[in-house]
């Protein structure tokens, strides 16, 4: 738990002395005594990188751009394909009223 009594934890920016600030202004770094004007930073350490690093394996592989991509062509029958031209009008569409629950 953090203890207030001791004002708010500080860093100062020339010496990087991590120090107490007693609720005082203007706040003096104790080891090199810098006038400190920042708030406290509470700087968090990243850790180090895993040793063994995987390469992530969704990367997608590069193509020349030189090569072709060929596109094979899709037979399509003409029964399959959808007349829209003969479809109902919006206007010949009819509402169900809803039921009330």
């Amino acid at each position: 738990m953090k203890d207030f009594k001791k004002g708010a934890k500080r860093k100062c920016p020339a010496c990087s002395t991590l120090f107490f600030d007693f609720n005082k202004a203007p706040i003096i770094c104790p080891n090199c005594g810098t006038e400190v004007t920042s708030l406290l930073t509470n700087v968090s350490k990243r850790g180090r990188p895993p040793k063994n690093v995987k390469p992530d394996a969704t990367t997608i592989p590069e193509t020349n751009s030189d090569e072709e991509i060929k596109i094979d062509e899709i037979e399509v029958d003409e029964a399959e394909i959808v007349d829209i031209e003969n479809d109902e009008s919006v206007e010949e569409i009819v509402e169900v009223p809803k039921e009330e629950e």
